[in-house]
C-alpha cells in the first residue's frame, strides 16, 4: 500500500463516495483508509456581523491592513 497521504474532495452518490478527480498512487481495488467530514459550507460576511467583540474586530481589521500593505507592490 502507497504511504502517501491525500486529501481529496469527493461527492457521495448512491452509497457511494466518488472522487472529484482521479486518485494519485492508488491501485485500483487497493483498501484505503477514509476520513469523511462534510464540505465547509462559505458564510456570506452579512452572516458573521456583530459575531466579533469590538477588539477582535480590530484585530482583525489591523491584520488585513498589514497584509494589504505586503502584497500592495506585488500588484
Amino acid at each position: 500500500m502507497n504511504s502517501t497521504t491525500q486529501t481529496i474532495e469527493a461527492v457521495y452518490e448512491d452509497n457511494v463516495l466518488k472522487p472529484i478527480k482521479p486518485l494519485k498512487g492508488i491501485n485500483e481495488h487497493e483498501n484505503v483508509v477514509v476520513t469523511v467530514r462534510p464540505h465547509p459550507v462559505k458564510k456570506d460576511l452579512r452572516e458573521l456581523a456583530g459575531t466579533m467583540t469590538l477588539k477582535e474586530a480590530k484585530e482583525m481589521q489591523k491584520l488585513i491592513d498589514e497584509e494589504f500593505e505586503n502584497i500592495e507592490g506585488e500588484w
